[in-house]
């Protein structure tokens, strides 16, 4: 019925599709041949901007949009803002909740209260602002203007963390580097614009580094939300420096 929220998961791996509602589970497997999803297009939600564009094959009946309301919608990991400012485009759509307070206006579990000019927001003890989206510990740092404040709760304060190019406490040292420098909680992060031209079957790494410590993650490609995810990872182990490959099946190799 209207009043009761469904939770629905759906995807593939493959030829393999699944649908989970409600913690309910149901996989098919389709019969073997192409196992790659090429859908570089615009992704819509509850329904299209014309119902011709719906293949007949994905559909039993006539095609209708949905009619109900949809929140926390998340594609590959990415959650989507269902706001007018982050849509690409749409139409027709009114707001569920139906007051100013919407869903999940007050940030942190913070509590939305209506009220004749709007609404307001009651924070949580550690989070503050019109929308507890700011943290107490932050809100009167003196981070520099490129820099991220990270609340440190344990010890009621805070530390600046620098973006790329800059360094210091506050972060507002301007610097240039040739050999980066790495303290524990950096990382740089690059992009491989020959991706799609790549052999997938062949992957090489070479770099040369220094330390004193005996742990620590060196470079990293790939994901962590499945164990069936692929990924490549170098790094020290107790000493050890070790490169570990996941390629639906774990292969780790331990160098001295």
């Amino acid at each position: 019925n209207g009043n009761t929220w469904h939770s629905l998961n759906a995807g593939r791996v493959g030829n393999e599709g699944y649908l989970d509602l409600d913690g309910i589970n149901v996989t098919r497997t389709a019969s073997p041949g192409m196992n790659v999803l090429d859908t570089h297009t615009d992704f819509f939600v509850g329904g299209v901007s014309s119902l011709n564009v719906v293949n007949p094959m994905a559909i039993e009946n006539e095609p209708i949009g949905f009619t109900g309301c949809i929140r926390e919608i998340v594609i590959n990991n990415r959650e989507l803002n269902l706001t007018v400012t982050d849509a690409k485009g749409g139409a027709n759509i009114g707001d569920c909740d139906g007051t100013d307070c919407g869903y999940a206006v007050c940030k942190n579990n913070g509590t939305c209260q209506v009220e004749n000019s709007g609404f307001s927001c009651s924070c949580p003890r550690e989070w503050t602002g019109i929308m507890c989206e700011q943290s107490i510990y932050c809100s009167q740092n003196t981070c520099g203007s490129h820099a991220l404040c990270i609340p440190q709760p344990s010890s009621f304060s805070y530390t600046c963390a620098c973006t790329l190019g800059w360094t210091g406490k506050y972060c507002d040292n301007k610097i240039k580097f040739y050999i980066a420098k790495f303290v524990g909680n950096s990382y740089i992060k690059y992009t491989d614009p020959f991706y799609g031209k790549r052999d997938l079957q062949y992957s090489h790494f070479s770099l040369n580094f220094t330390t004193n410590q005996t742990e620590g993650l060196i470079a990293w490609m790939g994901k962590s939300e499945d164990e069936d995810n692929d990924f490549l990872a170098i790094g020290l182990a107790n000493g050890t420096l070790k490169v570990v490959i996941n390629l639906g099946e774990r292969i780790s190799v331990p160098l001295m």
